[in-house]
C-alpha cells in the first residue's frame, strides 16, 4: 500500500522525501549600504553552495528534497524589516503521523509544496496549538511523544490522544540536546538529564564538547561595546557597520553557535545512514561499530546561521508506522 504524501512517527526509519530550508536571493540585499550588502551577499552565496551540496547528498540516497520558493521580498517583511530566511524550517514545522504541524509563525514560502500534500485525503496541515509545538521541540518515538515546554497550565495529552506524551520542562530545543539515531539508541550532551526516565535502558553515546567550543572566534574580544559575541563569521570579521545591523534589526537571525553540538543536530536516512554537520573522527568510529556510516556535508556559514542538519530539513515522509517501542508504560 502507498504511504500517504506526509508520514513520520520517528527520526530513523527509511526517509523518502525531506525538506531542505533556503537564504534569500543576494538581490534582496541590494538596498543596504556596501557594508552590509556585500556581507549578506557573501554569506547568501557561501550557505547557497553549501545548502546545494547538502541537497545532493541526500538526494543521493533516492530521498525527494523540496525547497522553499520565493516570489517577492514584500512577502518578508513586517514593519519593514527583512524577517529571517526560512534556513532552518524544523523550528516552525513537525510531522506527527500524517499531520503537518505548522506554527503561526511558519514562512509562506512552503505553501506550494504543502498544497501538494493536502491534496492527499489522508494527510492534513494544521497550525501548531502553541508556537514551541515544532520539530525542535518534539521528540517522535513511535506511540511516545517527548515534548519539551516550559509552558505547564496545558493538558498537552488531550492533543493526541493516540500517543503517550511525555512532557519535558527542559527550557530548550531537544533537537540541540540528543537525536534517537535508532531504537535503543541515542547520541546525547549534557544539557538534558531525563534519559534513563524518558529512554529507560537505552545506550547513550555522549558528546562531551562542541565542535565549535574552542573555536578561535570563541575568545574574540569586540572593539565595540555592542559587539554580538554569540554569531562570527570570516566574511564578518569586525565589520561594524554590519554588526550593528544584526545586532538593531536581525538577532533573532542568529544564535550562540560555540554551544551548538553541530553533529549530534542530525539528520537520519534510516537505521544505517545519518548525515552530519562537522567532523568528528571518533564519533565516526562510534557510529561505525553499531553499523552506522556518518555522512560528512559542509556548512561553512553555520556559526553565523547556528543551524545544523536537523534545523536545517524536516522529514516529510519515511517508511513507519505507529510502534510500541516502550511496551511496558501500557
Amino acid at each position: 500500500m502507498t504511504l500517504p504524501t506526509i508520514n513520520s512517527h520517528n527520526s530513523w526509519s527509511q526517509l523518502e522525501e525531506c525538506w531542505l530550508g533556503d537564504v534569500y536571493p543576494a538581490s534582496w540585499y541590494e538596498h543596504f549600504a556596501p557594508e552590509i550588502r556585500d556581507v549578506f551577499q557573501q554569506i547568501t552565496e557561501i550557505t547557497q553552495q553549501d545548502l546545494n551540496s547538502i541537497q545532493r547528498t541526500i538526494e543521493s540516497h533516492d530521498v525527494v528534497v523540496r525547497r522553499p520558493q520565493f516570489t517577492s521580498i514584500d512577502d518578508h517583511l513586517k514593519n519593514n524589516v527583512l524577517q529571517k530566511p526560512p534556513i532552518v524550517p524544523r523550528d516552525d514545522h513537525v510531522v506527527i503521523g500524517n499531520t503537518l504541524y505548522q506554527t503561526d509563525s511558519a514562512d509562506a514560502s512552503w505553501n506550494w509544496a504543502i498544497d501538494q500534500y493536502v491534496q492527499d485525503s489522508r494527510c492534513q496541515r494544521m497550525t501548531s496549538p502553541h508556537r514551541f509545538v515544532h520539530g525542535a521541540n518534539v521528540v517522535r518515538v513511535g506511540r511516545d511523544i517527548v515534548l519539551d515546554t516550559d509552558v505547564f497550565d496545558i493538558e498537552y495529552r488531550n492533543w493526541w490522544p493516540e500517543y503517550r506524551v511525555q512532557v519535558e520542562h527542559n527550557g530548550g530545543h531537544m533537537d540541540g540536546c540528543f537525536a534517537v539515531l535508532k531504537p535503543g539508541l541515542i547520541l546525547a550532551n549534557h544539557y538534558f538529564n531525563g534519559y534513563e526516565r524518558t529512554f529507560p535502558g537505552w545506550e547513550i553515546i555522549y558528546l562531551d564538547n562542541p565542535t565549535y567550543h574552542a573555536h578561535p572566534s570563541t575568545g574574540y574580544q569586540q572593539p565595540y561595546p555592542v559587539y554580538n559575541g554569540k554569531f562570527y563569521d570570516t566574511t564578518v570579521g569586525t565589520n561594524r557597520m554590519f554588526n550593528d545591523h544584526i545586532v538593531q534589526h536581525a538577532q533573532d537571525w542568529v544564535g550562540n553557535y560555540t554551544e551548538t553540538y553541530f553533529e549530534l543536530n542530525c539528520l537520519s536516512i534510516n537505521e544505517s545512514n545519518v548525515i552530519m554537520l562537522a567532523e568528528n573522527e571518533k564519533l565516526a568510529e562510534d557510529l561505525a561499530r553499531r553499523g552506522i556510516t556518518v555522512h560528512w556535508v559542509p556548512f561553512r556559514t553555520r556559526s553565523f546561521w547556528d543551524g545544523a542538519m536537523h534545523c536545517l530539513t524536516v522529514d516529510i515522509r519515511r517508511q513507519s508506522s505507529v510502534e510500541d517501542y516502550f511496551p511496558a508504560r501500557g
